[in-house]
C-alpha cells in the first residue's frame, strides 16, 4: 500500500514539470486537485486520530487506576505487553517527518507571490506526499492501539 501511494505521488511530482504553470490561473487549475486530495487526507486522518483517542482511553484508564491504587486490574504479563506496544507507538511518532505541512504551504504561498508557480506546485506536491506519509504512520499507530485494546479486552 505504502509503495503504491509513494509511486502515485512520485508520478505526480515527476509530471509537474509537464504541467508547468506560467500564470496564476494555470497554477490554480493545477493546484486544485492537490488541495482537494490534501483535504480528503486530512478528513481521513481526523477519523483515525479520533479512533486512536478512543482506543487509548482504556490504556490510560488502567494506568491511572494503577497510579492511584498501586494495583493492576490486569495481569502483569498483559500490562508488560501493552507497555511494549505503547513504546512502539512512541517510536513511530518520533520517526514521523518533522517538516511541517504548514511550512510547505507557506513556501507555496511565497512562491506564488514571487510568480514562481513551479516552485509553488512542487511545495504543494511535497505537502501531499508528507500527508500520505503521516496518514500511513497514523494507520500504523492505529493498528498498534488495536493490538493493545485486544490485549486489554482479553483480560476482562
Amino acid at each position: 500500500m505504502k509503495l503504491a501511494v509513494t509511486t502515485v505521488v512520485m508520478g505526480c511530482l515527476l509530471s509537474f514539470p509537464a504541467f508547468a504553470a506560467e500564470t496564476r490561473a494555470e497554477y490554480k487549475e493545477a493546484v486544485t486537485p492537490i488541495r482537494e486530495e490534501l483535504k480528503a487526507l486530512e478528513e481521513e486522518m481526523d477519523a483515525v486520530r479520533t479512533e486512536n483517542k478512543a482506543l487509548s482511553a482504556r490504556f490510560s484508564e488502567i494506568r491511572q487506576i494503577r497510579k492511584e491504587t498501586g494495583e493492576l486490574i490486569i495481569s502483569k504479563d498483559t500490562w508488560k505487553k501493552a507497555r511494549e506496544l505503547k513504546t512502539r507507538i512512541r517510536e513511530v511518532r518520533s520517526s514521523m517527518d518533522s517538516l511541517s505541512i504548514k511550512s510547505l504551504r507557506t513556501q507555496a504561498r511565497a512562491a506564488v507571490k514571487e510568480k514562481d508557480f513551479d516552485a509553488a506546485l512542487k511545495a504543494m506536491g511535497e505537502a501531499m506526499e508528507q500527508k500520505h506519509d503521516r496518514l500511513d504512520s497514523l494507520k500504523e499507530i492505529n493498528a498498534i492501539w488495536k493490538q493493545i485494546d485486544d490485549l486489554l479486552e482479553a483480560e476482562e
